[in-house]
C-alpha cells in the first residue's frame, strides 16, 4: 500500500514540477515548499483548515466549519503544508478519514460531478486558477478512471508536486479566503454566506487571484467577495436557512426529539415544497416570528430578513 502511494507521488512530482505538456517531464529542481511542519498557533491551524476548504471545495470556510476543523487540526497535528497530507493518506487512518469526509461530502459531489476529466479541470482551477496541461489532464483522469487514486487524494497530490508558481497562487487564494471568513463578523454577512449561489459568487472572485495579486489587491478582492455574496440570489440562501433551521421538524423524518412526523404534515424536504409554502413561511418566520417554535434552532434576524427579501421578490 505505502509503495503505491510513494510511486504515485513520484509521478505526481515529476509531472507537475516539470514544464508541462503531453508526457511526464523530470523536474529541473525540486519545487520550493512554502510551508513545513505542524502549525504552532491557533491562527496557523486556522490557515491550514482554510487550505483544506480551498483544496476540496474551492471556497473559504464558514466560521462554524473553521472552528470545528481547527479543533480537529489541533488534535491530529495536521501539517501546515497541505500537500504533505498526501504522504499520510495511506498510512494514517485519521488523515484518510478526514480527507474522505471532504471529498465524499454532498458539496464536493455537487461541485465536481461524476466525470473524471471535468473533476481534474475544476480541481486545478480551485488550486491554481488554471487549467491542467494536456499531460496532467490525461494522467490524473486516467488514474481516477483506473482506480489507482481517489478523489480524496488528487488535491493533496497536486499540491505535493506543485511548482513554486502554482503554490504561490494557492497561498494567495488561501490568504484571501481566510480574510473573507474573518470578515463574516456580523449576523447579516454570515447569513448571506449560505446557498450555492453565494458559494459560486465567492469562487468567481477567488478565481481572479494571480501571481501579481498584491496585499492591497487581496484586500480589495475580499470586499468584492462580500458584495458579490450579499448580492447573490436569495432562493439558495433560503434553502440553506430552511435546511438549518426548519428541517429538524418539517421533514419526512424529523430529527427533533418528540416528533414522529412533520407538524401538521408541513414538510420542506424539497425546494418545490418550500416555494409552495412561501406565504406560510413568510408569515411565520418574518411577520409573526412564531417559527421556528421557541427559536430552538437559533434563526437570526438577518436570516429572517433574507426570507423577507426572497418572498417580497417573488419567492423565486
Amino acid at each position: 500500500m505505502i509503495q503505491r502511494f510513494f510511486a504515485a507521488g513520484l509521478a505526481c512530482a515529476a509531472l507537475l514540477a516539470g514544464c508541462g505538456g503531453d508526457a511526464p517531464v523530470a523536474p529541473a529542481a525540486t519545487p520550493v515548499r512554502t510551508l513545513t511542519g505542524v502549525p504552532a498557533t491557533v491562527q496557523d491551524h486556522e490557515a491550514a483548515v482554510q487550505r483544506l476548504y480551498l483544496a476540496y471545495f474551492g471556497r473559504a470556510a464558514d466560521p462554524g466549519g473553521l472552528a470545528f476543523y481547527t479543533g480537529v487540526s489541533q488534535r491530529m497535528g495536521l501539517f501546515a503544508d497541505t500537500g504533505a497530507l498526501y504522504w499520510r493518506y495511506g498510512p494514517d487512518p485519521e488523515v484518510r478519514q478526514l480527507l474522505d469526509s471532504f471529498a465524499q461530502s454532498p458539496e464536493a459531489a455537487a461541485l465536481y460531478g461524476a466525470d473524471h476529466a471535468a473533476t481534474v479541470r475544476l480541481m486545478y482551477r480551485n488550486l491554481f486558477n488554471r487549467d491542467p496541461d494536456a499531460g496532467g489532464q490525461a494522467f490524473w483522469s486516467g488514474k481516477l478512471a483506473d482506480g489507482v487514486i481517489t478523489r480524496s487524494e488528487v488535491p493533496v497530490a497536486l499540491l505535493a508536486g506543485a511548482a513554486r508558481e502554482d503554490l504561490a497562487i494557492f497561498e494567495r487564494k488561501a490568504a484571501v479566503a481566510g480574510a473573507f471568513t474573518a470578515a463574516l463578523d456580523s449576523p447579516e454577512r454570515l447569513a448571506h454566506y449560505s446557498g450555492e449561489a453565494a458559494l459560486a459568487a465567492l469562487r468567481a472572485v477567488l478565481a481572479r487571484v494571480d501571481a501579481t495579486t498584491s496585499a492591497a489587491g487581496e484586500a480589495a478582492l475580499v470586499q468584492e467577495a462580500l458584495a458579490a455574496v450579499a448580492a447573490s440570489p436569495a432562493a439558495s440562501k433560503v434553502q440553506a436557512i430552511v435546511r438549518g433551521r426548519c428541517l429538524a421538524c418539517h421533514a419526512a423524518t424529523p430529527a427533533m426529539p418528540g416528533f414522529a412526523s412533520a407538524p401538521r404534515g408541513i414538510r420542506f424536504d424539497t425546494p418545490e415544497q418550500v416555494r409552495a409554502d412561501a406565504y406560510r413561511i413568510y408569515v411565520n418566520v418574518v411577520q409573526t416570528q412564531f417559527m421556528p417554535y421557541g427559536n430552538q434552532t437559533g434563526m437570526t434576524q438577518a436570516e429572517r430578513e433574507i426570507v423577507r427579501a426572497w418572498y417580497e421578490g417573488g419567492a423565486l
